[in-house]
């Protein structure tokens, strides 16, 4: 009879163990997919709504898109996972000028302006497209501006002569397929 006790003990020992080694990490998935990532998806939501929502809200996305065809806007992060919203703007079949500037987003339609925009204009060398579709990218210049040297050239309508920068006519073969890959548009 002792050994039936002993044996019953020792399989409820047995089964304890199993289900505790099988609970916890159940419970570990549960609250980290659950509660961490889906928190950390609720702090963006809405974030890249105002991207399209918010030109208005953000002054050189708004001239960017005023002085340029094709803008697109989006938000991406920088450190601490501080939202930047990005306007870039494809033009000159050869120019890609991107503007980041930190921002509040308090909701999809509502936020503002943290700091400084800061630009950054890229020339476009050469657009190489590999028989796979793959698209590869050389630059040819690039400069760096703030907000200042960007007044100048909006309010020169786009010449970025304006800061001493010499714009290249010559288009560049495939950039359209390049400024189509990039980020969608709005």
């Amino acid at each position: 009879m002792e050994n039936r006790k002993l044996v019953s003990c020792l399989i409820s020992v047995a089964v304890f163990a199993v289900v505790a080694i099988l609970v916890v990490p159940c419970v570990w998935a549960i609250c980290y997919f659950g509660v961490y990532i889906g928190y950390g998806n609720y702090k963006v939501r809405g974030h890249q709504d105002f991207a399209a929502n918010g030109v208005s809200q953000v002054e050189s996305a708004a001239q960017m898109d005023a002085t340029f065809d094709d803008c697109r806007h989006y938000i991406s992060y920088g450190p601490n996972d501080f939202p930047l919203f990005n306007s870039v703007a494809y033009f000159g079949d050869r120019y890609e000028l991107t503007m980041q500037v930190p921002v509040q987003i308090d909701s999809a339609t509502s936020g503002h302006t943290v700091g400084e925009p800061k630009f950054y204009l890229n020339e476009i060398a050469s657009v190489a497209i590999s028989p796979t579709g793959e698209i590869s990218v050389s630059f040819a210049r690039n400069l760096d501006f703030d907000a200042t040297e960007w007044a100048q050239v909006y309010d020169g309508r786009g010449d970025f002569g304006k800061i001493g920068f010499a714009v290249n006519a010559t288009p560049v073969a495939n950039f359209q397929k390049y400024a189509d890959a990039s980020r969608p548009s709005n």
